[in-house]
């Protein structure tokens, strides 16, 4: 497994720690993994397509929801989010709180762009960077340019 520090912003992983670190912020205090991957869905932050519904052939959620849980690993393996030694047990670090405020400012500044984050819904990517408008320049999920063969 790659650093989590040193994490690619716009690899799956890399974009689904910006989610659950956004959520956590949202939502403040100590949450459980269900309350954070339902604040992600009915707030509209993750663009869900066919891909992200069946589960890992080990798992029973679906894919995105592993994917979401994986992400919170990284972060937590980063330090930004607090280890309470609780089992579902999610919550902010004050560097993860710094981590999210740092990496918003690089995509608002233009050091990064949300038109490579896929996996973000164009509502999303006008949270991160209000500037954002959607255009046919925004990257297509990798998965969804095999459509139709």
């Amino acid at each position: 497994m790659p650093n989590p520090a040193q994490m690619n912003v716009y690899s799956n992983r890399g974009q689904g720690v910006v989610l659950v670190l956004y959520a956590l912020q949202e939502l403040g205090g100590v949450c459980a993994k269900r309350e954070v991957l339902s604040f992600i869905q009915y707030a509209d932050l993750y663009e869900i397509t066919r891909h992200d519904l069946p589960p890992y052939k080990s798992q029973s959620e679906p894919k995105y929801h592993t994917l979401l849980a994986w992400a919170r690993k990284d972060a937590l393996i980063a330090g930004w989010l607090i280890d309470t030694s609780e089992q579902d047990a999610w919550q902010l670090s004050r560097p993860g709180r710094n981590i999210l405020a740092r990496t918003t400012t690089r995509y608002r500044n233009g050091n990064l762009s949300v038109r490579m984050c896929y996996l973000w819904t164009p509502k999303f990517k006008k949270t991160v960077d209000p500037a954002y408008v959607p255009s046919a320049d925004d990257r297509v999920r990798p998965e969804e340019l095999w459509t139709g063969f």
